[in-house]
């Protein structure tokens, strides 16, 4: 009987066991419950923005939207486990436009350089160019990339060279006539340049060298004037009426003062040599002056010469110089510009002296000239004459 008790367990040692077991199945299903709950610390990378977040979740796109991060459709992600820390990196799609050769070339990219995107699209980085972007600069969405061929040339062209037009007034002239007394000519020149292009496109330009190969001729335009109104003072030249040198309108002479803003005296002034004048004997080719100077000429004409003035303003005389005593107007089909000369009135009463022709008239045709004083009051005084030019050599 006592070994058939013992074979039979009693029934508390049944329920000890039966507790052991559900305690076992307890523990184990604790520990169970703590692995699959437990949090998950991850650090997220999004180009320059970096972000820690600790949630339950395992999913890595359930993640993402967690931490407020939103993907593109072309947007990828990468992952990476360490112990109880993962991480997780974003790749954002990068659109890049590459200008070149007349080109607007779009590339997709999730990171890359310059020269990893020129190399990607066949463009050569050697010879000459202009890149607007470093090679080794990082890519990133919206970037532009412009790739220019510059181009060298060496160039020669002739280009035009603008005349200038002179105004001179004329009392012979009509008031508001004008008439053109030397047309006027463009000058040429000739160019040697360096051409750069940027695509083909010429961007600069640069002289080097230039060669004129003949000069502009400036226009010469005679006005006629109203000699009363004070607005015409010092507008050009300012002719003296023709009066005979024996009797000067001094009335005349006054009223035309009055008429340009200048006090002029009413006595006569004195001629412009302080000497006595006496014609110089010609002898042969030479001529001597009053002084006892012996000159040589090529040629002795006999001209009516009037007289003009710029006074009270800067006059400039048909050749661009400055009007002044000595630069006398002249018929240039008679006596050409440059022409050196030495001028007496005919009766010896008058020496104006050494002169060159330098300015025209619309008056002054064939054999007249048109001798230039200071003052309008010693264009009165000479008047109108006639003069011996001797053409000095």
């Amino acid at each position: 009987m006592h070994a058939i008790q013992h074979l039979f367990p009693t029934k508390k040692t049944l329920l000890l066991r039966l507790g052991a077991v559900a305690l076992t199945l307890l523990l184990t299903a604790g520990l169970l419950s703590q692995a699959v709950f437990a949090q998950t610390t991850y650090v997220i990378t999004d180009g320059d923005r970096v972000l820690v977040h600790t949630t339950y979740a395992t999913d890595p796109a359930a993640v993402l939207t967690e931490a407020g991060l939103e993907l593109g459709e072309e947007d990828t992600f990468t992952t990476q486990s360490d112990g109880n820390v993962s991480e997780i990196t974003v790749n954002r799609i990068q659109m890049v436009r590459v200008n070149h050769d007349g080109q607007a070339l779009e590339v997709a990219t999730y990171g890359s350089t310059v020269s990893g995107i020129l190399e990607q699209l066949g463009i050569s980085t050697e010879g000459d160019l202009r890149i607007s972007q470093s090679l080794d600069s990082a890519t990133y969405d919206g970037m532009v990339i412009d790739v220019v061929a510059l181009t060298y040339e060496t160039v020669e062209y002739v280009r035009s060279e603008p005349y200038q037009t002179i105004y001179c007034t004329d009392s012979t002239l009509a008031p508001g006539e004008e008439q053109v007394l030397t047309p006027g000519r463009e000058g040429s020149v000739h160019c040697t340049a360096r051409i750069t292009r940027e695509n083909g496109t010429e961007v600069s330009r640069t002289v080097t060298q230039e060669r004129v190969l003949y000069a502009p001729v400036n226009a010469v335009v005679a006005r006629g004037i109203d000699r009363s109104s004070k607005e015409q003072e010092g507008a050009g030249r300012a002719y003296a009426p023709a009066v005979e040198a024996s009797e000067p309108d001094r009335s005349a002479a006054t009223s035309q003062a009055e008429g340009s803003g200048e006090a002029v005296r009413e006595t006569e002034p004195e001629p412009a040599s302080t000497t006595p004048a006496t014609e110089p004997a010609p002898s042969g080719n030479t001529f001597t002056t009053a002084s006892g100077e012996v000159l040589t000429y090529s040629q002795k004409l006999s001209v009516e010469a009037t007289a003009y003035s710029c006074e009270g303003y800067a006059g400039t005389t048909a050749t661009g110089t400055t009007a002044r005593y000595g630069a006398i107007a002249v018929d240039p089909s008679v006596i050409p510009y440059g022409t050196r000369m030495y001028i007496v009135s005919d009766d010896g009463s008058y020496i104006y002296g050494y002169a060159t022709a330098e300015d025209c008239g619309g008056a002054i045709q064939g054999y007249m000239i048109d001798l230039y004083f200071d003052t309008l009051a010693e264009c009165y005084a000479f008047g109108r004459r006639t003069c011996t030019v001797y053409i000095l050599d």
